[in-house]
């Protein structure tokens, strides 16, 4: 049971699938409505410990996207960054909204990199991305992947583990969301090891295998000062310099690295998150301060 408050409801897609997602603060004079996107193998309950923002003028849209959650996808059906981009697509057509900023964490980060790659950056207002890396594979000429470096001939076998055993995998990767050295509640660990065991491990294997092969690095330049990179400072998934270099390619000053979080900063150090999310929400273009 989500835990996320605000309007629970269900989209029907294009194919017969349906898209869970929450809606809070939608009476908000704010001017333009935040989305909130989870990472691979988890769900928009990763993003409870924001729903405090809808009280402070955000209108916050948080899906739980096709093969996560309360969305489960059409059995049978293989999973894509592709797809997810088109189920958020078909969801901003839903609600009509006109500008949106986005938020991307861990792979959703790459879900709108794919949206705004296809239908182009009109409706974007803002995009914060949320320890993620445009490139997750490394090589000779790319060091900005994941921590420690992951060649394309590691996917095969993370893909082929995750099918294995995901519940194994999924607590393991519960517990590579907190910071390094960090002694996480271990009633909290398990809550989230259990949201991320109930998604079905095809999907998830599909998915990693797709995000593997993304490199968005070539649309980065576009964003500029509209986007901005939040990261924990103890990520144990990516390097400090990886966000640095990310923001030069961006052409953005907008970083913000939170000490005491790893790879889910929104966890860790939620009220640092949320400012950082509502400074740059409240900027202009250029930088400047604007209104909520």
């Amino acid at each position: 049971m989500s835990t996320t408050t605000g309007t629970n409801s269900e989209l029907a897609l294009r194919d017969g699938a349906r898209l869970h997602y929450r809606d809070s603060g939608a009476g908000a004079p704010a001017p333009v409505p935040v989305i909130l996107l989870h990472g691979w193998g988890a769900s928009g309950d990763f993003f409870e410990r924001q729903t405090a923002l809808a009280g402070r003028g955000l209108r916050l849209i948080v899906p739980d996207l096709r093969g996560h959650g309360r969305s489960p996808g059409v059995p049978g059906a293989p999973l894509s960054i592709a797809m997810l981009a088109a189920d958020l697509r078909e969801l901003i057509a839903h609600l009509e909204l006109g500008r949106y900023s986005l938020v991307g964490w861990s792979m959703d980060a790459m879900v709108a990199w794919e949206h705004l790659r296809g239908d182009g950056l009109g409706g974007l207002d803002k995009l914060s991305v949320v320890d993620m890396t445009a490139k997750i594979v490394t090589d000779a000429a790319w060091s900005d992947g994941l921590t420690g470096g992951y060649p394309e001939t590691m996917v095969a076998p993370t893909a082929a583990a995750v099918r294995a055993n995901w519940g194994r995998f999924a607590d393991i990767s519960a517990a590579k969301l907190f910071a390094r050295g960090a002694s996480p509640d271990a009633a909290l660990l398990a809550r989230l090891g259990a949201l991320m065991r109930a998604n079905a491990a095809e999907g998830l294997a599909q998915l990693w295998t797709d995000m593997a092969r993304q490199d968005y690095r070539a649309l980065l330049p576009a964003l500029g000062e509209r986007c901005q990179y939040i990261y924990g400072k103890e990520s144990r998934l990516y390097a400090e310099a990886t966000f640095h270099h990310l923001a030069r390619m961006t052409g953005t000053t907008q970083l913000v690295g939170l000490a005491g979080a790893g790879h889910a900063p929104q966890w860790e150090q939620p009220e640092a998150f949320g400012a950082a999310l509502l400074r740059h929400l409240a900027a202009d273009r250029s930088g400047g301060a604007g209104a909520l």
